[in-house]
């Protein structure tokens, strides 16, 4: 008996599991988007009667955009924590161990399997001067070595007269240098390790994010007190005769990397240690001809030896940014994650330093509203589960971040979190005048502390450290360039959704973007609908703002 095929086109939000059943999903015929917008959905195959070991479906697409489209399978893969066990609430698709879809590879065929579900991801880019219209996409599916198409589905996509705006927010996820250098086998700061760094540079500006982590030293961060992680150092150091001298060509070579890529601004690495600015970062130096490391753990942050290091180099180095291209592009760091107890330490460190980048931006994730109340810090990033009072106070020029203690009520990117979950930060930082936003792992590849190497691709959780997903955004694709991944994506639409907020606020006013936000009830952080028809009915809603005339 032939096998028959059913297809469905459905919601970009979803992530279908291999056991679902295809009329769980609420059908899509179609969706709108602006000139030199992105548009995203999914199409659902189910088989009955295919052989047992699967077969291949070749896709062929027939529409007037096909140009400007990329299809992508969806892959799963292993999850053995979703969640935490106790920062946690219900709306995950499951806390259980299995297999989560999340992979994204470009494909021109799937395969389906009897009684298992197979997921197509699409992906419109449509161009700037593309004329408004409706724009009928439809895939033909045809059986490996047959003519006859097994099945087809019509998706049609309403372009609107109105073009989307340049991104405005800062978006910055933690770039990993050593994580890449490892996981391909070369040496750091090799031909080869530039060129890896490039080509994951260019796909981590495509999918919106605009300020990059610069490793000035290699960033103590996610290290185990005492252990060191593999020395990614920009700036080169000489001790002679007790003076400092400092080369900056590698910065130099990273800088105009920044630039060709499209980097518009630069996060110093920290100058302290993370939780508490209690130490100095390692930093590597030759010392009367020998490589050695100068200060590390076993050096007072505000000491007067690295002090008096710090004051030497931060002059230097702030007139070379300014002169490879980043002046008034770039902030500093002092120490990740302070709590109110590290107030003490992180103030008196930061002070030692304060009147040689008080002409900067000084950020950090700090999530204690003391820090901003007592002048300690200016411009914080609190995590989005511990926002509101920095709301509230009308903290201008304000940033939020999540990381893998937000599991809670709020906004993340979890694996085992659902789409809209994921997507409708969007909504939440434009109405909150968000203009930054932080996440820490765009390709951590190790486990905590950074003591052993993983592959994420078979343990997406760094070895129970993080529930999945929230330690990388793309897996490392074998020709040397990063594969994408559902949660990555869904981000990014949450980014387009801003955008179309800022095209809609332009032409409607704010107030009319606002008000289709709270539609269903006012939301924040916290409080928002929990379903994909809230942020589908959003966002054509903002569309048909936009181009109204």
């Amino acid at each position: 008996m032939a096998s028959s095929l059913s297809v469905c086109a459905a919601s970009a939000l979803i992530k279908a599991r291999l056991d679902d059943k295809i009329d769980r999903f609420t059908p899509r015929e179609g969706g709108s988007a602006l000139r030199g917008d992105r548009h995203f959905f999914s199409v659902l195959l189910s088989s009955e009667g295919a052989r047992e070991s699967g077969e291949r479906m070749n896709i062929t697409l027939s529409s007037p955009l096909s140009p400007y489209i990329t299809l992508y399978t969806v892959e799963h893969v292993p999850v053995q924590m979703p969640a935490f066990l106790y920062n946690t609430d219900t709306d995950y698709l499951d806390k259980r161990p299995g297999l989560y879809p999340d992979l994204l590879r470009p494909a021109k065929a799937v395969y389906v399997l009897d009684g298992r579900l197979s997921q197509v991801y699409v992906e419109v880019r449509i161009p700037k001067l593309f004329a408004a219209g409706s724009y009928p996409i439809t895939l033909h599916f045809t059986r490996d070595g047959e003519t006859e198409t097994r099945a087809s589905i019509t998706y049609t996509l309403q372009v609107l007269n109105a073009v989307l705006p340049e991104q405005t927010l800062t978006v910055t996820h933690w770039f990993h240098y050593d994580c890449l250098a490892l996981q391909y086998g070369v040496k750091i700061f090799s031909a080869r390790h530039w060129e890896l760094i490039e080509n994951y540079l260019r796909e981590y500006v495509d999918r919106g994010s605009t300020a990059l982590l610069t490793p000035i030293f290699t960033p103590p961060l996610d290290t185990k007190v005492g252990c060191e992680r593999p020395t990614v150092q920009l700036i080169d150091v000489t001790v002679q005769n007790g003076e400092y001298r400092f080369g900056f060509a590698k910065l130099k070579r990273f800088c105009e990397m920044c630039r060709r890529v499209g980097i518009r601004e630069l996060e110093i690495a920290h100058l302290f240690t993370q939780w508490g600015a209690a130490h100095a970062p390692k930093i590597m130096a030759k010392v009367d001809g020998e490589e050695r490391r100068i200060f590390g753990w076993d050096t007072d942050a505000s000491g007067e030896e690295y002090v008096s290091f710090l004051r030497a180099l931060l002059p230097k180095l702030k007139k070379h940014l300014d002169k490879f291209g980043y002046r008034g592009h770039y902030f500093f760091h002092i120490s990740d994650e302070p709590t109110e107890a590290h107030l003490e330490q992180y103030s008196r460190s930061k002070n030692a330093i304060l009147d040689l980048i008080n002409d900067c931006p000084i950020r950090d994730a700090l999530s204690d509203f003391a820090f901003y109340e007592k002048g300690v810090i200016s411009s914080p990033i609190p995590a989005n589960d511990h926002i509101a009072p920095f709301v509230e106070a009308g903290v201008p020029d304000l940033w939020v971040y999540y990381c893998c203690v937000q599991g809670t009520d709020v906004s993340n990117r979890f694996i085992a979190m659902p789409g809209y979950r994921t997507r409708v930060i969007g909504a939440q930082m434009y109405k909150a005048r968000i203009t930054g936003f932080l996440q820490w792992g765009y390709n951590f590849y190790f486990n905590q502390y950074s003591i052993g190497q993983t592959n994420p691709f078979t343990n997406t959780e760094g070895d129970l450290f993080t529930p999945a997903g929230d330690n990388f955004a793309v897996y490392p694709g074998t020709d040397g360039r990063p594969l994408h991944s559902l949660h990555e994506l869904h981000f990014e639409q949450a980014l387009l959704d801003m955008r179309a907020m800022q095209a809609a606020e332009e032409r409607a006013g704010r107030e009319a973007v606002i008000a289709a936000i709270d539609a269903e009830g006012e939301i924040n952080f916290k409080v928002y609908p929990r379903s994909e028809d809230y942020i589908l009915t959003l966002r054509d809603t903002v569309n048909r703002l936009a181009a109204q005339s």
